[in-house]
């Protein structure tokens, strides 16, 4: 390295605070806040509205079991393949010993 690059300091970005998750949560929220808004204008009456309404968090709550199930077998997957590799790669070091 020469002299002039020695002590020039390089500036590096941060990355921005908000991620795949928060937006993810966002879009959840909106899409939820826009249901509601629209069954609660709709030309209805208050008991079907409601009805309408339960209806559809019921759906939500089936389709949020569902996705944490699945979440859960692709961790456990994730963490067999990983004790797996770990396993391995200990035998390994062990056999060069």
């Amino acid at each position: 390295m020469n002299e002039k690059n020695k002590n020039r300091h390089y500036y590096i970005p941060k990355r921005s605070g908000i991620g795949f998750g928060d937006v993810f949560a966002i879009t959840l929220i909106a899409a939820a806040a826009g249901i509601i808004m629209g069954l609660l204008f709709a030309p209805q009456s208050g008991l079907k509205t409601r009805n309408i309404l339960n209806k559809k968090i019921e759906e939500l709550q089936d389709r949020c079991r569902f996705a944490l199930l699945e979440a859960r077998v692709m961790g456990e997957e994730i963490l067999e393949k990983s004790i797996e590799k770990a396993e391995k790669v200990s035998s390994k070091v062990k056999n060069k010993k």
